[in-house]
């Protein structure tokens, strides 16, 4: 998933430029937007059953009608919601605001910014610039891209695996591990090999940069299938050849 941060100060045309990008992305793939309400908080409307639910407790409060779906949400954390909308399929998530997050982000006006990559553009210049924008991984969201990617007339296995940073090691304690190395051409090579294994259908593989601490996730692996002894193959020899070429002493996958 895209993430396309729109920041700038108040009244400077944020919204209105939002709005018409999110027209052009509705055109090339699944959209959502999240809006920072800041001081302005949304209240609910009084009265209703799903205001009534959320204040009983409810951590989600959905009301559904012929048209449409409208939640309210306890968590108000941006990540836990762009991992939601991950996991959900969504292709581009339009940010406007949390300029405290480090997204690469598009500047209305004349706020600076580290993270600016592109100064009041216009939809066109954005839509021709969207690999510049930050990619929101999640491993859920790697199985949306394969079923909607791939031939699932054929499919009979999609298998997915979750390495993450194991902290205990016999009695070696392993706190973080650290990935700032370039090596997106040994998962390209990883991924190539198998999806050359014959009945694989798709791969989706991702692994995590930077410092890492232990329990989190390291790297996500997705892969769809003819038969469910073919994904076992390619997904071992994978997850071997990923732990012998990068991960070296102490930086182990869990459950490897």
């Amino acid at each position: 998933m895209k993430v396309i941060q729109v920041i700038g100060f108040s009244n400077t045309g944020k919204t209105t430029f939002v709005g018409e990008l999110l027209e052009r992305l509705a055109a090339v793939g699944t959209v959502a937007a999240v809006k920072h309400l800041g001081g302005h908080p949304y209240a609910l409307e009084e009265g209703k059953d799903t205001t009534l639910f959320y204040e009983k407790g409810a951590a989600f409060s959905v009301g559904i009608d012929e048209e449409k779906a409208v939640a309210a949400i306890r968590n108000p954390d941006l990540e836990a919601n762009l991992r939601m909308l991950c996991d959900a399929g969504v292709d581009y998530a339009v940010v406007e605001g949390f300029k405290q997050h480090t997204f690469a982000s598009i500047v209305i006006g004349e706020l600076e910014s580290e993270t600016c990559v592109l100064r009041n553009p216009s939809v066109d210049e954005v839509m021709a610039s969207l690999d510049q924008f930050d990619d929101f991984v999640t491993l859920q969201g790697l199985v949306q891209d394969l079923k909607h990617s791939c031939d699932m007339s054929r499919a009979g296995a999609l298998m997915t695996f979750n390495g993450i940073v194991r902290e205990w090691t016999g009695e070696t304690r392993t706190p973080h591990l650290d990935f700032d190395q370039d090596f997106e051409e040994l998962l390209a090579s990883i991924r190539r090999e198998m999806e050359q294994v014959p009945g694989i259908l798709g791969v989706r593989f991702h692994h995590q940069k930077g410092r890492l601490y232990a329990g989190e996730d390291i790297t996500y692996v997705a892969i769809l299938s003819e038969r469910r002894y073919e994904a076992f193959s390619a997904l071992s020899n994978a997850i071997d050849r990923l732990k012998r070429e990068l991960h070296d002493a102490g930086k182990d996958i869990a459950g490897v």
